[in-house]
């Protein structure tokens, strides 16, 4: 789609996905709109975060791990490489008590 075309598109998907009712199918749809969320500016990127992170937090811990890994361009955008590789280590600080 062209630039003009892209933006209104892509405001629309997360307008309906902010419409989902389902906490875990918002995540979801979150999720898959990742890399083009991640074009967002920072401030509108970081309330859809806060938003979703602690839906984010009461999944399983392989939809955690699957959801971060489409959100890992959100959280670059967001923080940059050092907010991925922290990420990463509290993934790992916090595996010992997941089953």
């Amino acid at each position: 789609l062209p630039e003009g075309e892209r933006a209104q598109v892509l405001a629309q998907a997360l307008e309906a996905a902010r419409g989902i009712e389902s906490e875990r199918h918002r995540a979801r749809v979150l999720a898959a709109l990742a890399l083009q969320l991640a074009q967002l500016p920072c401030a509108t990127l970081y309330a859809l975060w806060a938003e979703t992170l602690p839906v984010l937090a009461r999944r399983t811990r392989s939809d955690l791990l699957s959801d971060l890994r489409a959100l890992q361009e959100v959280v670059f955008a967001l923080g940059g490489e050092d907010a991925v590789a922290e990420t990463a280590r509290a993934l790992v600080d916090v595996g010992c008590w997941w089953p």
